[in-house]
């Protein structure tokens, strides 16, 4: 009879500053592999905290507008610096965990996100020689994502990421503060704005906190031992 037995081992690599899971048994459909993730992600939080992750730099951006008055088209424009993004080092399991084995190929699947994101934006708009400053600040509500790597049994690899993305973005409450005589200009920089965090938050999640994910993975390898009886 064959039996597969799955150890949680670690990799040989040593890896500084991060926290290192302790050796149990990774059993298919246990919670055990709960635990994985789970020490997999408190490593990805001290990263990002290291990596100086959280806060994120935020681009600086600029968006155009314009009203007629009298007849005459007037062009105005705001720009938007200094922003920040609060929250990535929140990211923790949001559901049970799926680890399967089917024929020379295991495969995990979670679910984990981000809850009680915010961004800050220092705002200036002008518009008919009137200048304003202002201030933009956005709460994400939450964030979800769906991780599934796979790893083959006989080849000594990690497991590798096949799939890493978003797959629900809560709502994004955005204030505005400031505008006085151009708070007619509200919903455009609201919509700028929440056009903006969600095209960033997508491009975050599948860029540097997927490689940062798949860096760990592939440091903390769980270790295969297949006997024959």
């Amino acid at each position: 009879m064959l039996r597969i037995v799955l150890l949680s081992c670690l990799a040989t690599q040593a890896c500084l500053g991060l926290v290192r899971p302790s050796v149990q048994d990774l059993k298919v459909n246990d919670p055990f592999s709960d635990d994985y993730i789970d020490q997999i992600l408190d490593n990805l939080r001290n990263l990002i905290l290291e990596e100086n992750m959280d806060p994120m730099v935020l681009p600086d951006l600029e968006t155009g507008f314009s009203d007629t008055i009298l007849g005459i088209t007037w062009h105005g424009s705001a720009k938007l610096r200094n922003g920040h993004f609060w929250g990535l080092s929140t990211i923790a399991r949001t559901g049970d965990t799926s680890f399967t084995v089917e024929g020379d190929k295991a495969r995990l699947t979670a679910y984990i996100g981000i809850r009680g994101a915010s961004a800050h934006y220092d705002a200036s708009a002008e518009f008919m020689g009137i200048t304003i400053g202002a201030g933009v600040t956005a709460d994400i509500s939450d964030i979800q994502i769906f991780l599934d790597a796979e790893m083959v049994l006989t080849g000594g690899s990690g497991l590798q990421l096949k799939d890493f993305k978003i797959s629900h973005l809560g709502n994004i409450s955005i204030d505005v503060s400031g505008l006085g005589p151009l708070d007619w200009i509200l919903e455009i920089l609201v919509d700028f704005v929440d056009t903006f965090l969600k095209d960033w938050i997508v491009s975050l999640v599948e860029g540097p906190l997927k490689d940062l994910i798949q860096s760990l993975l592939d440091q903390f390898v769980p270790s295969y031992c297949i006997e024959l009886n």
